[in-house]
């Protein structure tokens, strides 16, 4: 799998194995690719995130090539967000590192909320006019 910051500029590539416990090397890394660009801040972000990925994957049939567009978010951040969008939760799952916003160039960002939402693994949203989607890995739901 291969993961690219949109706000960073960086890449993290990887090899997934569901359901098996990842390195420490590789989670310090994820975590540190999907720091908070604003506060250059990171924070540990759930590994099941990774596994949510790999399935998303598989069952859209994706090459697994993610452009991320937000991953944690410091505090201060998503109360400046939520200053400038009503689409931003005030208790984001983002701030405590269990939540991805992504889209790819080989699956639309509606099939890979389709697919998100079979796998009942945690929240979907799905903003089509930003053309991503929002994982993460809490309660199950959709919006």
């Amino acid at each position: 799998m291969t993961l690219y910051n949109t706000n960073t500029d960086e890449d993290l590539s990887f090899v997934c194995c569901p359901q098996k416990q990842y390195d420490r090397k590789l989670l310090t890394r994820f975590n540190q690719f999907l720091r908070d660009h604003r506060t250059d801040e990171a924070h540990s972000m759930d590994p099941a995130l990774l596994d949510l990925l790999y399935a998303v994957t598989v069952l859209t049939r994706s090459a697994g090539e993610y452009k991320i567009i937000s991953g944690y978010r410091a505090p201060e951040t998503n109360h400046m967000l939520r200053k400038a969008s009503h689409g931003v939760a005030e208790h984001s799952l983002h701030m405590i590192g269990k939540a991805i916003d992504l889209r790819t160039d080989d699956v639309s960002s509606k099939s890979l909320q389709e697919a998100a939402i079979a796998l009942a693994q945690g929240g979907v949203g799905y903003y089509r006019s930003a053309d991503f989607v929002h994982l993460d890995t809490g309660d199950i739901r959709t919006w």
